[in-house]
């Protein structure tokens, strides 16, 4: 029997590489599924982005399933991102 996860609201600020394949939301979505506690990014926003010389700073948010108890700061752990919150 499948485990069926529920979405859960995060507003998260990461980084883009320049140069990732497809539009910026795209990058983003790749970067947030990434991380190791996301199984499923639902929908994602973005909300603000600032380009620097090798990335793009993006805050967003977006409508994910994490892993078991995974919190805030399992997020913050995965490469890219800078800053998350639960809502």
């Amino acid at each position: 029997m499948a485990v069926e996860l529920s979405a859960t609201t995060v507003a998260v600020r990461l980084w883009v590489p320049r140069g990732a394949a497809g539009d910026l939301p795209g990058g983003a979505r790749d970067v947030l599924e990434g991380v190791r506690v996301v199984e499923r990014v639902e929908s994602l926003a973005v909300e603000d982005f600032r380009p620097t010389a090798t990335d793009i700073r993006v805050e967003l948010r977006a409508e994910v399933a994490l892993a078991g108890d995974a919190d805030a700061s399992d997020l913050e752990n995965g490469f890219g991102v800078v800053e998350a919150t639960l809502e």
